[in-house]
């Protein structure tokens, strides 16, 4: 059975960032794995029509939008360096999972997170952050938000900050079967870029991972 998530967006979120989307996807029961080779393969195949002069061109122009949208807030874009790597040599060997999300953003040009749907307490919120809001992050570090950064938000508190990242709690281990993806957007990415990832991050944990049941929305403002 799907895993659908209800999302509430904000009026703050509204009124400050009428045309950014947010995309989600949910599969269940993956089965969590470092290595394969017919998973190696497959990502051969994806790196070389990434690869391809045209896609190049589209996919740097998409991260120079988070790029630039990163800087007027004063963080770090953490896509561009991702991308330089993955063009000069590859996509990342680590696991099932971080793989997965690092190839669907790298294929289309876009910001995904990717956590453990069990972790996930009560009613998502996209929010903005008040001014001093912290939050652990995924190292353990904590985090501290500046005023109206965007934030995801669960019936406990943060679970990510657009420019910072995800939280501690809610981290994929191996142990995690069921699975949420969802990418934020930045200013000037089209709805269809986002479709287009969660859609190959969903067909990857489906495909390799065994998992059962994708489920993909994109809510808008």
């Amino acid at each position: 059975m799907q895993k659908e998530v209800f999302l509430q967006i904000t009026d703050a979120y509204r009124q400050r960032f009428p045309a950014l989307a947010f995309g989600v996807g949910t599969i269940q029961s993956c089965t969590y794995f470092e290595k394969g080779e017919s998973f190696k393969l497959y990502k051969r195949e994806l790196l070389r029509k990434m690869r391809r002069r045209a896609n190049l061109a589209q996919l740097e122009a998409r991260i120079n939008l988070y790029d630039q949208f990163f800087k007027e807030w004063g963080y770090p874009c953490p896509l561009s360096g991702h991308f330089k790597r993955a063009v000069g040599m590859g996509f990342p060997i680590v696991n099932l999972y971080i793989d997965a999300h690092i190839i669907a953003e790298m294929c289309h040009g876009i910001l995904m997170a990717i956590q453990d749907l069990d972790r996930f307490q009560g009613e998502w919120r996209l929010d903005l952050a008040q001014e001093g809001e912290t939050f652990q992050a995924v190292s353990g570090k904590m985090i501290r938000c500046k005023e109206d950064e965007i934030v995801l938000r669960d019936g406990e508190g943060m679970v990510c900050s657009l420019f910072q990242g995800p939280d501690f709690k809610t981290r994929v281990e191996p142990a995690s079967k069921n699975i949420v993806v969802y990418v934020f957007m930045a200013p000037g990415i089209e709805d269809e870029r986002v479709s287009n990832g969660l859609q190959l991050a969903l067909e990857i944990l489906e495909k390799f991972g065994n998992g059962k049941d994708p489920w993909w929305r994109i809510f808008k403002p």
